[in-house]
């Protein structure tokens, strides 16, 4: 029987422990899985380009208020044209009762409601952030081209919760300063859009404290986790060591015998 030293053995663990470490920690500061990752798919997507092929190229108008991009980033754009696109749907088109058209609408409201409620966006933070109205234009458009600036907005959605794979800093005062103040409004008024409890929504200074202490936790699991497997590990190279002295001390006796049965 061919059996290691104890110390070889432990050195080896010890190294393999090391490698779980390294690997668990870039892992753990990637987005923690959760609803947000589904708060929105391509089906929802579909629903609002059925409702842009319904509409009329051409005809009747409607003016409303929507967000210019202009400098803002992916984030900051989206969270500022997102109360928009449900100011949009709830006001701006209506449809027969039990139509497929209301209920594609009422579906891509309560797409919306449940982003906020589940504070997949957070509501603008009024202590630090201005309100983006000096990003905000009035437009006279088609329907269809209306739906279509909503859709934009959607699919940027889309696109921002599926390729980010590190934690949404949606603080925005910087680039929403940048034209000056402004007066500071409510988050879409709507009672579906609260938390639990009809709770308003974290404001973003908690949203920023609560997404790190996610991945605190999460890390700290981790290193619990290796930790006890670092213990288990500890007790088998103890173990091992008992049963190789065990073995050699045996093998002395023998090797004793032996050499006492020659002579």
């Amino acid at each position: 029987i061919i059996i290691s030293h104890p110390t070889h053995i432990f050195i080896m663990n010890l190294k393999i422990l090391c490698i779980l470490i390294l690997l668990y920690i870039p892992l753990s500061m990637m987005e923690i899985p959760g609803p947000c990752r589904h708060s929105i798919t391509k089906d929802h997507l579909l629903q609002m380009k059925s409702l842009i092929n319904i509409q009329l190229r051409n005809g009747c108008t409607i003016t409303y208020k929507f967000i210019e991009r202009k400098h803002l980033s992916l984030v900051c754009y989206v969270k500022a044209a997102l109360p928009r696109v449900l100011e949009l749907l709830s006001k701006r088109f209506h449809y027969a009762q039990g139509s497929e058209a209301a209920l594609s609408t009422l579906t891509l409201q309560n797409l919306i409601l449940n982003i906020y409620s589940q504070h997949c966006v957070p509501a603008l933070n009024e202590e630090l952030e201005e309100d983006p109205v000096a990003f905000e234009r009035q437009f006279t458009d088609s329907p269809m081209r209306a739906l279509q600036r909503a859709k934009e907005v959607l699919d940027l959605y889309l696109e921002l919760i599926t390729h980010t794979h590190t934690v949404v800093d949606w603080a925005c005062e910087a680039e929403y300063s940048s034209h000056g103040p402004a007066a500071i409004t409510e988050p879409p008024a709507s009672t579906a859009a609260l938390g639990l409890g009809g709770q308003p929504h974290q404001s973003s200074s908690k949203e920023r404290f609560y997404k790190p202490g996610f991945i605190v936790l999460s890390v700290s699991a981790g290193l619990l986790l290796v930790l006890g497997i670092y213990c288990f590990i500890d007790r088998k190279v103890g173990l091992l060591r008992q049963l190789y002295y065990y073995l050699k001390k045996k093998e002395r006796k023998s090797d004793k015998f032996i050499n006492i049965s020659i002579k």
